[in-house]
């Protein structure tokens, strides 16, 4: 017969287990169980309670005992705590030693806002607004100045936020942000906040971000701001925006020709504006716009040469894109000969005659000193040659050798494909060896992406032609266009300092004559091979960064030597010989009248209250050094006593 019975099983675990050890040690040890080792203590007492056996001497005289007696009575105490001294001295040793094998601690309190500082600071250009004459940027400076603490860093938070000042004092903290400026640029709060997290690491601090909060490019900084959190860094958000009013130019189209102006009123009643065209500070152009609330005006105007200034009047809260400036290159007319035995204006003429930029002279051959308007010209002074549709029998002798020579000498020419080609004498001047005429349709497809062809970018095959040469490119040169078999038809060459194109193009059979895009390829040709650049090239928004040749570039305010170039002011830029033009042109940054786009707290003394957090102190090392001065303190005891 067995007999069951239950067994109450301990609720708390085993007595002596190192969890139920730790538990029941509440002092801040990081290795409670190393204070197992203060058994050491009671064996070391013990040993020293332990004392020698006496032993009996005979001792002839008694003065010798009195006398002795009364020193012994005299220092008797001096003796004892001698010796308890030592005692205690290796008693205090033990333990520091034992303790020390358990890692004491204590939790000290510290002010996070008085060690490590981020400060980002928002320096776009609707920080420019003013309200009552102060801008939302001094006001960002003025809370920027009260924030900074032991040690500061400083980032400015422009479309590619740039770190301006790492870990240094207050002192030179308040010395950079004397010298900061607003940009007229776009902001990027969100890297700027990535890019905190960055330079504090693990180190404990604050950032705090200080903007309008209008508009902002990169991560959301609402996420941003939760995953830092997370991370146990304290973010803080600063709102200067402000109530301003606003009109200004947020869009510029500017072709050789003609410029096209948008301006927006971005306040809830109508604004009536002035708006003046300058050149070299004079009026040139002027017209009055009244724009309902929040509504866009245009307007267009001929583009003048080199560089001209759009300003609205009378400025308003935000004077940055009250102005705009236009650059084109200084040459606006280019002289072209046009070389031809035609009667009749043809297409390519015609196409000439209609670009503003050309300054069109036809010849007929063999005379090529006198135009059709019976004026008088220097042919080899021209810019450019376009032979057109010659006959070969009216062609002086020698007069391909002048054409030779004026390329070489760094003289344009173009050559255009007519049926009898192949039996004029051109000499080494077609950047292609040609071949026999093909009798098939074709396809005319661009090879190259350039200036010349990027109108085609989206619909690669232009046209077609029923017939073409086939052809052979020079070494050296490029193909633009060539036809379904890869025949060349439109190439380009350089011949000494000159260039040479080949246009292979039957103009009397192919429909390209007729299509609008026909006058455009010209201009565009001719201008690439003068070497004009695309008036796009001349004229930025600001943000953008260009890499260059390393040089000297003035700038709106200043003259740097650099090889990278941030345009992140409005104004004229001069650098590789040229000026250009850089505008803000952003309707985002231009609505300043939009609402804060987070919850900022603006009172800094509720946002930028003190916070404590705890961090824990080593007490290892110390008491060490108090174990080291026991023993050097018996060690001089015991020589003072000679026992060594």
């Amino acid at each position: 017969m067995s007999t069951d019975f239950a067994v109450d099983e301990n609720p708390y675990g085993p007595i002596f287990s190192i969890e139920n050890f730790n538990k029941m040690v509440s002092l801040p040890f990081q290795r409670p169980f190393g204070l197992w080792v203060l058994i050491s203590v009671v064996i070391f007492i013990v040993l020293y309670l332990r004392r020698p056996k006496p032993q009996e001497k005979v001792i002839p005289s008694l003065m010798f005992i009195i006398k002795d007696n009364k020193r012994a009575k005299q220092y008797s105490f001096f003796q004892k705590l001698m010796a308890n001294l030592l005692f205690l001295l290796q008693l205090f040793s033990i333990l520091g030693l034992s303790l020390v094998a358990a890692a004491p601690f204590v939790k000290l309190k510290y002010d996070v806002t008085l060690e490590n500082t981020v400060i980002i600071l928002d320096v776009s250009a609707s920080m420019q607004s003013k309200e009552k004459g102060i801008s939302r940027f001094d006001k960002a400076l003025e809370q920027a100045k009260k924030a900074v603490s032991g040690r500061n860093s400083i980032i400015l938070a422009e479309n590619v936020p740039l770190i301006v000042l790492e870990n240094e004092n207050t002192g030179i903290a308040l010395d950079v942000l004397s010298k900061i400026k607003p940009r007229a640029a776009t902001t990027n709060l969100g890297d700027a906040l990535l890019l905190a997290k960055d330079i504090l690491g693990d180190k404990p601090g604050r950032i705090i971000v200080i903007s309008d909060f209008i508009a902002t490019e990169g991560p959301d900084i609402g996420v941003v701001k939760t995953t830092l959190s997370s991370e146990e860094k304290i973010v803080d958000f600063i709102d200067v925006s402000n109530n301003a009013s606003n009109v200004g130019i947020f869009r510029l189209e500017v072709s050789r020709y003609n410029t096209k102006v948008y301006v927006k009123n971005f306040n809830n009643e109508p604004k009536e504006r002035m708006i003046n065209i300058l050149k070299e500070n004079k009026i040139v152009a002027q017209t009055k716009v009244n724009i309902a609330r929040n509504s866009i005006e245009n307007f267009i105007f001929e583009t003048p040469a080199g560089v001209s200034k759009i300003k609205i009047e009378p400025e308003d809260d935000l004077s940055v894109d009250d102005i705009a400036y236009i650059a084109t290159p200084p040459k606006i007319k280019n002289s072209v000969l046009l070389v031809t035995n035609e009667k009749e204006k043809s297409n390519l003429e015609l196409a000439l005659e209609a670009a503003k930029d050309i300054d069109l002279n036809v010849v007929r051959p063999p005379v090529l000193t006198i135009n059709t308007k019976k004026e008088k010209i220097e042919p080899y002074k021209q810019d450019i040659i376009i032979i057109y549709k010659i006959k070969k029998n009216e062609i002086v002798p020698g007069t391909f050798v002048d054409i030779e020579e004026y390329v070489e000498k760094g003289g344009n020419l173009i050559i255009t494909a007519q049926d009898d080609l192949r039996d004029i004498n051109m000499r080494s001047l077609p950047s292609v060896e040609l071949k026999n005429k093909i009798n098939k349709a074709t396809k005319v497809c661009v090879e190259t992406i350039n200036q010349i062809t990027k109108q085609f970018e989206k619909e690669r095959c232009f046209t077609t032609t029923p017939s073409y040469f086939g052809a052979e490119p020079k070494k050296g040169t490029i193909t633009f266009a060539s036809a379904d078999d890869k025949t060349p038809l439109i190439v380009y060459g350089e011949n000494k300092k000159g260039n040479v194109v080949y246009y292979g193009i039957l103009d009397d059979t192919s429909d390209f004559k007729t299509l609008p895009s026909y006058p455009i390829f010209w201009s565009s040709l001719i201008n690439f091979m003068i070497g004009i650049e695309d008036i796009k090239n001349f004229n930025f928004k600001t943000g953008k960064i260009m890499t260059i040749n390393e040089q000297k570039v003035k700038t709106p305010s200043a003259i740097l030597t650099t090889s990278k170039l941030l345009m992140d002011e409005v104004g004229i830029y001069e650098f590789d010989n040229k000026k250009v033009a850089v505008n803000l042109l952003d309707e985002k940054e231009s609505n300043v009248n939009l609402p804060s786009k987070v919850e900022a707290r603006k009172e800094r003394e509720k946002l930028l209250e003190r916070e404590s957090k705890e961090h824990d102190f080593n007490l290892e090392l110390i008491i060490l050094g108090l174990v080291f001065l026991f023993m050097l303190t018996e060690f001089i005891y015991i020589k003072r006593r000679g026992d060594i």
